[in-house]
Parts: structure tokens; C-alpha cells; sequence
């Protein structure tokens, strides 16, 4: 199955991130998969995340390993210019799904396993405490996406946690005033 679309949104009662992908299939038919993250284990998946887009550097330009971090964010920012320029974040989240492979239920994420080889998409496994799991082929550009929709999801959610990106400072520097 094809990764068709990604959501992310708090959910205030619950207190969780629910993550929505949608799949099509062969015969274009769309599947969705639906999985709670939490706080905590929002808190273990980031740096993952970041070890997988810096790993990536490494295994795909074993030159510039130096400067991973760097080059990760900046390929930060240029995806999620082009996810912009493509109107991925302002597409509505189609709810055509036709079925529910794992139930039409959440999963409740408590361990996400990545799996990575150079130049392949970084595979997420997300695992519930039931054993039940699905795996997410993410390319550069959908990751980098992922991460913003996730960025978006804790300051909605107001959780106070910071999920910067390596190679980006928050502020700009102060302007240098010489005598």
C-alpha cells in the first residue's frame, strides 16, 4: 500500500496526538490507520526521528557527516517550503476511508522501532501494547512533513516540550553593534 496522507491533531479530552495515515491500495481504495501518541512517547519518538534524518546524512553522504546536523536542517526548512508551495498542509484530510485494517479504534503507541538503509524511505513501526503495529515509509520529504505536523501538534496540545530540529536556532541572532 501506498502512503496517501498524514494527520495530526490533539485531541483535548483524551490529551493525546492522534495520528491518522491513510493508504491506497492497488485498486485505489483507501485504508486509514489511526494510533495515540502521547506525550511520553512523543518525548522518546522525536529524537529517534532526529537520529534517523542524521543517520541518513551519514549512510547517504558519508562525506558531509561532519555537517549532518546542518544539512538536516536545512532540508528541513526547503521541505517544508516545497510541502507549502504544494499545498500539503492547507489539503483537507480526506475521511473516505473505505476500511480500518487495525479497527476503526486508535492504537495506543508505546514503542516505535525505524528501520534504515541508504537511499530507501525511513520506515517507522508504531507498536501498541497488544502487539498490534504498522509501519510508515516515510520519504525525506514526507518526514520533514511528519515532523512539522508533529511540532504543530505539542504547542496545540500546550505541552511545553520543544522539538527542534538540528541545525536550526530558535531565535535569530541579536544584531551586532560595533564602536
Amino acid at each position: 500500500m501506498e502512503l496517501h496522507q498524514l494527520q495530526v491533531a490533539y485531541n483535548q479530552e483524551q490529551d493525546r496526538l492522534l495520528l491518522r495515515a491513510t493508504f491506497r491500495t492497488e485498486q485505489k481504495a483507501l485504508h486509514e490507520v489511526r494510533a495515540w501518541i502521547t506525550r511520553r512517547i512523543l518525548i522518546r519518538l522525536w529524537p529517534g526521528i532526529l537520529r534517523a534524518l542524521e543517520t541518513k546524512v551519514t549512510l547517504e553522504q558519508p562525506q558531509a557527516q561532519h555537517a549532518k546536523r546542518e544539512i538536516v536542517g536545512m532540508a528541513h526548512e526547503a521541505s517544508i517550503s516545497d510541502n507549502v508551495r504544494r499545498g500539503g498542509f492547507a489539503a483537507k484530510f480526506e475521511d473516505t476511508a473505505q476500511e480500518y485494517p487495525l479497527g476503526a479504534e486508535p492504537l495506543l503507541v508505546t514503542t516505535a522501532n525505524f528501520h534504515l538503509k541508504a537511499n530507501q524511505p525511513v520506515r517507522i513501526e508504531f507498536i501498541d501494547t497488544a502487539g498490534k503495529r504498522f509501519e510508515i515509509a516515510f520519504s525525506d520529504r514526507v518526514l520533514h512533513g511528519f515532523c512539522k505536523l508533529l511540532q504543530d501538534g505539542v504547542k496545540t496540545a500546550q505541552w511545553e516540550v520543544e522539538l527542534a530540529m538540528p541545525g536550526m536556532s530558535g531565535a535569530q541572532a541579536a544584531p551586532v553593534v560595533l564602536n
